[in-house]
């Protein structure tokens, strides 16, 4: 699908840095055809935001995040260098948001949302990942993505906190840190690929299933090379397989390695599922 774009400055843009990765998730939001989109681009600085726009509906929203400070929590709340709190880039895949929102931004928490906040501050694809249901600020889904990476996917209770963590990445079986800084070379006879921890109240991660690999690397391997499945074993922190199939280890320990919560398709499910 072949894009036109148009360009519509309100005033000096504040959010463009910070909007370049808006691109790919807005794609998201376009059926495919074979015509082209006209997108227009509308830049703002009272109040400051950067937007995307085609056929009359927001396409995605890029803003200083006190604007919609209802969806702000201490796990998308990212602070940078300076002090000040890093944008929040807004997309929604499934819901039709019309242009007027953007003369009451405050409008937005009435759609089904996507909220995206980047985790350095260049910006780019490396983000913290939530879906928002309409009227609701709690998010359903929270992951770590780079681009469409899955590298932490975080399972929610019903007000929002973490009650599992979902880290992916080659890392020695028995750690508990997401960017383990072991050296990829002694990683161990049998690291894993998938670590599921439970979360006490407190914070502390027990390990309580993962995908190891059967052997050990000869080579030591990039942090997040994908394997085949017919190298790995998922089972149990004992060292007990108990899953046949990637599949059915992914489908019982509610694992999305898609991302796919945050177009919506599993959302709605996700607050009725069965934590331990």
């Amino acid at each position: 699908m072949s894009e036109i774009s148009i360009t519509t400055t309100r005033s000096n843009a504040t959010l463009r840095a910070f909007a370049v990765a808006l691109s790919s998730i807005a794609a998201c939001a376009f059926a495919a055809s074979g015509t082209a989109r006209i997108v227009e681009t509308i830049e703002s600085t009272h109040p400051p935001y950067f937007a995307k726009v085609s056929d009359g509906q927001v396409v995605s929203v890029a803003l200083q995040p006190q604007a919609l400070p209802r969806d702000m929590n201490p796990s998308n709340s990212i602070r940078s260098e300076t002090g000040d709190f890093k944008p929040a880039r807004y997309a929604f895949p499934g819901a039709r948001v019309p242009k007027s929102v953007l003369t009451r931004l405050t409008d937005i928490y009435r759609y089904d949302r996507r909220r995206d906040v980047p985790i350095v501050s260049s910006g780019g694809d490396w983000v913290i990942a939530e879906y928002f249901r309409a009227g609701s600020h709690v998010p359903l889904a929270r992951f770590q993505l780079l681009g469409k990476e899955v590298q932490r996917q975080e399972r929610l209770d019903r007000t929002g906190k973490a009650v599992e963590v979902i880290v992916v990445g080659w890392a020695p079986a028995a750690s508990t840190e997401d960017d383990d800084k072991t050296d990829p070379g002694t990683l161990g006879e049998h690291p894993a690929w998938i670590r599921v921890f439970k979360l006490s109240t407190a914070g502390k991660r027990t390990l309580v299933a993962l995908a190891w690999r059967k052997k050990a690397f000869i080579a030591a391997p990039d942090r997040y090379d994908a394997p085949d499945e017919r190298d790995l074993v998922f089972g149990l922190p004992s060292g007990v397989a108990k899953w046949p199939t990637e599949e059915a280890f992914l489908k019982a320990e509610h694992i999305d390695l898609n991302a796919a919560s945050l177009t919506g398709h599993a959302a709605s499910t996700a607050d009725t599922r069965t934590v331990r």
